[in-house]
């Protein structure tokens, strides 16, 4: 039996709209539930690279205080501990500003650190491991605009790419978080987290992440 073309039009238009309408409410913030376990907020991130840089910093103060200890400091080492120490109480600064930010925009999120996470594979330097069963990358007002990219460890090869060129508040929370989808197809294993970002002071920061999805 011949079927009439323009009956076979309609019909496939009508699949195709039925199709956009279903992507568009997924992707709409004000149908979107934050969990714990379907977003992972930026402000984590950020706290684990502070983390990881505070550690890093204090063990370069201790070799070069150290060396000057063992009477085999120099004046170009005596420069470098200072400055390493003013880097230190920068970081530290920072740590404890995202500390107030975190308990002033408290919404559901993973945990930063999860509970009992498998040991990450050699070689990966300083991975932190992290629960990367997650859909949607958060952020909160202190963040103007950002920019994630997410590679292969191994490889470099770009998993996925999330950004913000403005905070669009979700009504659903109250105007206090910004959504964007971050869809890593079940990727595991080490990666590489790149992020520019802008806070509302127009303080531009970069920052590499390294770490374990699993």
């Amino acid at each position: 039996m011949k079927k009439n073309p323009l009956v076979l039009i309609l019909l496939s238009f009508l699949v195709l709209t039925s199709l956009s309408c279903d992507k568009d409410d997924s992707d709409n913030p004000e149908e979107i539930k934050l969990t714990n376990e379907n977003n992972f907020y930026e402000g984590d991130f950020y706290f684990l690279y502070l983390e990881q840089e505070i550690t890093t910093t204090e063990n370069t103060i201790d070799s070069l205080q150290t060396i000057i200890d063992n009477d085999e400091g120099t004046p170009a080492i005596e420069e470098e501990l200072q400055l390493t120490e003013e880097q230190l109480l920068v970081y530290n600064t920072n740590l404890e500003e995202q500390k107030c930010i975190d308990q002033h925009y408290a919404l559901p999120r993973k945990p930063r650190r999860p509970p009992n996470p498998p040991p990450p594979p050699s070689p990966c330097y300083g991975c932190t491991p992290l629960d990367g069963n997650f859909a949607y990358v958060t952020i909160t007002p202190d963040i103007k605009s950002l920019y994630i990219r997410i590679e292969n460890y191994n490889t470099e090869e770009v998993i996925e790419t999330v950004s913000f060129d403005s905070f669009d508040p979700s009504k659903t929370y109250d105007a206090l978080v910004s959504i964007e989808s971050a869809k890593l197809n079940d990727f595991k294993g080490l990666v590489i987290i790149v992020v520019d970002r802008t806070s509302v002071n127009d303080v531009k920061t970069t920052y590499r992440l390294n770490a374990y999805l699993y």
